[in-house]
């Protein structure tokens, strides 16, 4: 599992009700960030629109969003790089001109009183930037859904391999290049940093708090599509680093009020680990442990001595999770890894009851 996994867990369904809901989340999303930025604009300059205004205002935005994301970029690749950015260009220029008849329109009928275009330099500067800023958002969400999409295949891929039960070097081979594969997503990376550097320049001025979250996605983006070595193994100091990304991704995402440790001791150099086998049990204590408890701290001790490395998480469970069980399949999933690549050379232990979670996992280097 990965941290958009959680963020974007219930956005890929295979039935009518779950697309619903799809539908719904986007719906609410926009509902909320409209009234958020309608609220904020209202409060600063004394004034609110009226629904035309907001219609032209945001829809025409909106529908760039999801045209941006549907329509434009599905196309494209390497050797459509430059049509795709005509495409961007126009679909900008487009929703710039939307807006600006659907403003002189609404006018010319008497219906608003506001008009964005007064100052025709001013005006079109603020549309172009307001498009430019939504098509960023889009870019982000198709990366999103992207990524979502390959790891839905390589996690159907896995189930398909456990059903067919076979030979104990045919499942290594196979799970090796089903990770592989997820993490060789048919994306551009210097396509995805050069979005991510975009949004992060942009949140320096209109939204400084989120500069440093990009800058953490940033880093964890790029550990994912990073080319494995022939070994199929990673630096341990890496998978360290991405843990700690992890963390303090979601202690923004929790305004740093989650009660976590992360204590790494002993010489973590030149060890090289199978990848994600850490980060999932971490990962398991963020969607079922009960982080904020002051009294009752969740802890992560990661114990290298001599050529043995031992992690111990520790956590309270969700009250609204005890008595909910878990399906177990990322720690399934972990152990049939761990069992392909390390055979009897490693040792897993869960201690669960009523209130607490505790996973140890052992492995000889």
């Amino acid at each position: 599992m990965t941290i958009l996994s959680l963020i974007f867990d219930d956005m890929i369904f295979k039935n009518n009700s779950r697309y619903s809901r799809f539908y719904l989340t986007h719906l609410l999303v926009w509902i909320l960030f409209i009234l958020y930025e309608s609220l904020i604009t209202g409060i600063l300059s004394g004034k609110f629109w009226t629904l035309l205004d907001y219609f032209n205002a945001y829809f025409i935005n909106v529908a760039l969003f999801y045209v941006n994301a549907h329509f434009v970029l599905p196309n494209w690749n390497r050797k459509k790089y430059v049509l795709t950015v005509l495409m961007v260009l126009l679909e900008i220029a487009c929703a710039t001109g939307i807006k600006f008849y659907i403003s002189e329109l609404s006018l010319y009928l008497n219906i608003s009183s506001d008009n964005p275009f007064k100052n025709l330099s001013s005006g079109l500067a603020l549309t172009v930037w307001r498009s430019i800023y939504f098509v960023g958002l889009s870019t982000g969400y198709w990366f999103a859904l992207n990524i979502i999409i390959e790891r839905k295949k390589v996690s159907d891929l896995e189930q398909k391999e456990l059903r067919s039960q076979l030979q104990k070097e045919q499942l290594e081979k196979k799970l090796a290049d089903s990770e592989i594969a997820f993490l060789k997503a048919q994306i551009n990376p210097h396509f995805l940093f050069n979005t991510l550097n975009f949004l992060y320049n942009s949140s320096l001025n209109s939204a400084p708090q989120l500069s440093e979250p990009i800058l953490l996605l940033s880093d964890i983006m790029r550990y994912a599509i990073t080319d494995i070595s022939k070994s199929g193994k990673v630096n341990l100091d890496d998978e360290i680093d991405q843990i700690n990304a992890f963390i303090s991704l979601n202690q923004f995402r929790f305004d740093h009020n989650l009660q976590l440790f992360f204590n790494v001791s002993g010489d973590t150099s030149d060890i090289s680990i199978l990848p994600l086998v850490l980060l999932t049990p971490v990962e398991n204590m963020f969607k079922y442990g009960d982080l904020k408890n002051i009294s009752h701290p969740a802890t992560i001790d990661l114990v290298i001595r001599e050529n043995r490395l031992h992690l111990t998480s520790r956590n309270r469970k969700l009250k609204s999770r005890k008595h909910i069980p878990s399906n177990g399949v990322g720690l399934k999933n972990l152990k049939l890894r761990l069992d392909a690549f390390y055979s009897d050379a490693h040792h897993i232990h869960v201690s669960d009851n009523d209130d607490d979670f505790i996973f140890e996992l052992q492995i000889t280097l």
